[in-house]
């Protein structure tokens, strides 16, 4: 009988898991600007991501696209989206609390979760993606940011 139960629920709990739709939120709070607003990075959560890397690049790409202009982009430096797996440590509503010197709470705190980050340098016509897995870069990807006319 105990068997049973824990089959159900765990049968319960995977259809659950396939039939949440993949949505991408921004997290508002922790928009950064860096070195007198040459410098900005946007951090988003991405919850119940792709698992292939393709699919991922795919969903990220298009959210890119439709959120970055590019001429919002040229404004500065350096351009970056950061995307992370929505999990109990990094929620939808994240943000980063500070109750200490020993006791505060940082994104950066949190880079097991980071999935894929997207860093443009545009006076250097530069893209580079670099793919993460448990905290470190998995792939890096670094191409032209937009063809030349």
């Amino acid at each position: 009988m105990k068997v049973k139960f824990v089959i159900l629920v765990t049968l319960y709990l995977f259809a659950l898991s396939c039939n949440r739709k993949t949505e991408i939120i921004e997290l508002t709070s922790l928009s950064s600007y860096y070195n007198d607003g040459n410098t900005k990075v946007v951090y988003f959560v991405i919850s119940n991501p792709p698992e292939k890397k393709d699919s991922l690049l795919s969903l990220v790409s298009k959210h890119f696209q439709s959120f970055a202009p590019n001429d919002t982009i040229s404004k500065y430096y350096r351009y970056n989206h950061e995307y992370y797996k929505e999990t109990r440590f990094t929620p939808r509503n994240y943000k980063e609390e500070w109750k200490g010197y020993f006791n505060h709470d940082y994104i950066d705190n949190h880079t097991k979760d980071l999935l894929i980050e997207i860093r443009i340098k545009p006076e250097y016509n530069r893209q580079t993606i670099s793919f993460y897995k448990k905290g470190d870069i998995e792939e890096k990807i670094e191409t032209k940011w937009k063809e030349e006319q």
